[in-house]
């Protein structure tokens, strides 16, 4: 019995009680007759027409290729080396005259003794299956492996398709009851087991198939799986003289070019709709006995009273058991009063004895086993009952050990917290110490190279000024010495400055270090500000107005700092030089005096 026969015989008991009760074949009346206008299905098949040419010419042409594959076409491969004597298992007449032109392996000879070569030539033949003509047959195979597959599966695909819409809306209102039933429903069967069973086509499919199984049994032979080793062919084909003169090649040939040269489907899908719309007497009942049942499992077990409807089928099935026990027993006493009257045969008496007997027989075993499946049942209810108190006291356990767990959870979360809040805090008072010792540090460091820059300009100012207190004596004694001592004098002068202006370079380049240690110390500061908020820890929070001025401030401070400092350096540098430059503006006056007072004697000679 397949699946629809069971639907069916189970839709027909149905409905044979349904109809019987009078309730029941109102509800279903009044389901199928209302709002008829709107109910509807529609089922789609696919018919297929299959022409018959390619079919027959590859039947024709397999013939043929099976006969090809028969042949198992093969040629000699040889394959000679030159190996050592000790290796060689046996010698060809082609090892002799390989030994004959290559006399230099020969390793000693003596006249009267055995030639004793040191290598020799061997060679083995093999059997090798990879021709041409072999590898055409495996890519023919190939090729009608793809042709027939293609078109046998789209065709089993169609035909073998069932599809259907169903679609109605039912509304049903009586004083007692109000039912709104609304159907939509797509149903796709592929590879239906009917359709296949009943196919208009399945005559031709089976051709297909043989056809199809046919292929692949060649593709498995020994010659196309050794031939399947090697690279296959490719188009063009180059027709050798085996695949032009051997017969079974020759059909093989003409097969293959059938093959490429054909560019239809080679047959034909028809869709095939069937709308069935208003429904029949049989299918609207038998739809709204569908709507019914629904009612009824939503009743059931909404309202949860599965347990009680069985156990009235129970008592229901039971009293007609008894009911029909009695009834026989009644025809019983009623065919012994006709025996007795010898109205009936006794044969008669005693069949319906013994069916009477079977059934009290069945129906004390039946009690047997039902008083001893209810011993079981009430063995398990118990068990269950001590299992389903074990278990709500591990649940009660286990929801104990969750609280727990959590309690311990959330005190955990709150110490990490709190030490996390504290390492950050760590972390920003060392930062903080450290920003501090590096500021103080770089303060000081410039602070020293302040003071130190201050005391070497203030000393280079004083030693410029006692060497033009000493140049101004020098020029006063100048002009009372003579000319050597003039000379003296300016070598003395120019030494000087000579000496101020690399004192004054050698400070320069000091002030230039300085900067330069100044700026890799704030490198350094910026490096460990980049660690530091690399490792997460925050130098402090100037998002506030009043932080961020206070930074902002400091900053000025610094700046107008730092223009003090280089306008005073700019100064003393300036007076340096100016210094300097009347030097030799006082030199020169010397000399323009002494030139004069050389004039003014030759005049007065």
């Amino acid at each position: 019995m397949n699946q629809l026969d069971v639907y069916y015989r189970a839709l027909l008991d149905y409905r044979r009680q349904t109809l019987a009760d009078h309730n029941c074949s109102v509800l279903c009346n009044a389901i199928a007759t209302a709002d008829t206008e709107r109910d509807t299905i529609v089922v789609t098949r696919s018919s297929c027409t299959i022409e018959t040419d390619w079919l027959e010419a590859i039947e024709k042409g397999l013939v043929y290729v099976e006969k090809a594959i028969k042949e198992e076409r093969q040629f000699i491969r040889s394959n000679g080396d030159v190996i050592p004597i000790e290796k060689v298992k046996h010698v060809s007449r082609d090892s002799v005259e390989h030994l004959a032109k290559h006399s230099n392996l020969i390793t000693s000879y003596e006249e009267g003794e055995e030639i004793i070569p040191e290598k020799l030539y061997t060679v083995e033949r093999l059997n090798d299956y990879t021709v041409y003509e072999n590898r055409f047959l495996y890519m023919l195979l190939r090729y009608l492996h793809d042709f027939v597959a293609m078109r046998y599966t789209e065709i089993l695909d169609q035909t073998n398709t069932y599809e259907a819409s169903v679609a109605f809306n039912k509304r049903v209102t009586s004083y007692k009851q109000n039912i709104d039933y609304t159907v939509s429903m797509h149903d796709v069967r592929r590879d239906d087991a009917y359709l296949t069973e009943n196919n208009p086509s399945r005559d031709i499919i089976d051709r297909i198939s043989s056809i199809l199984k046919t292929v692949i049994a060649f593709l498995n032979t020994p010659l196309m799986q050794e031939v399947a080793k090697v690279p296959m062919l490719k188009a063009p084909i180059t027709k050798t003289n085996v695949l032009k003169m051997n017969n079974n090649f020759k059909g093989a040939m003409a097969l293959y070019e059938f093959i490429i040269a054909y560019d239809k489907k080679g047959y034909t899908i028809e869709k095939q709709v069937v709308e069935l719309a208003p429904f029949g007497d049989d299918l609207a009942g038998e739809l709204a006995e569908a709507a019914g049942l629904i009612s009824f499992l939503a009743y059931e077990y909404g309202l949860g009273i599965n347990a009680e409807l069985k156990n009235s089928y129970l008592r229901e099935e039971e009293r007609r058991k008894v009911e029909e026990i009695e009834k026989r027993a009644e025809r019983i006493e009623t065919l012994k009063r006709r025996l007795k009257n010898s109205e009936i045969p006794i044969e008669e008496y005693t069949t319906t004895l013994e069916d009477q007997l079977r059934d009290l027989q069945g129906e004390s075993e039946r009690a047997e086993k039902l008083t001893e499946e209810l011993e079981l049942e009430r063995h398990t209810n118990a068990q269950l009952e001590k299992r389903v108190d074990q278990l709500s006291s591990e649940i009660e356990g286990l929801k104990n050990e969750i609280e727990d767990l959590k309690h311990k959870h959330f005190e955990e979360i709150q110490r990490l917290k709190t030490e996390h809040e504290d390492a950050m805090n760590e972390l920003i008072l060392k930062h903080e110490a450290a920003m501090a010792a590096c500021v103080e540090k770089y303060e000081a460091k410039i602070s020293d190279i302040n003071a130190q820059h201050a005391s070497e300009m203030k000393a280079q100012k004083d030693a410029a000024e006692k060497a033009a207190k000493e140049h101004e004596q020098a020029m006063i004694d100048l002009r009372r010495s003579s000319a050597e001592k003039l000379d003296q004098i300016k070598n003395e002068c120019d030494r000087a400055v000579r000496e101020s202006t690399d004192a004054l370079n050698e400070k320069s380049q000091a002030l230039t270090t300085a900067l330069g240690e100044y700026e890799k110390l704030l490198e350094e500061k910026r490096l460990v500000e980049a660690r530091v908020k690399a490792l997460g820890g925050i130098v402090g929070d100037y998002t506030s107005r009043e932080r961020f001025n206070e930074l902002e401030n400091e900053y000025k401070a610094f700046t107008r700092e730092y223009k003090k400092q280089w306008e005073a350096t700019k100064k003393s540098i300036k007076k340096q030089h100016l210094n300097i430059n009347n030097l030799k503006a006082q030199k020169e006056k010397v000399k323009d005096e002494e030139t004069e007072n050389t004039n003014k004697d030759s005049n007065s000679d």
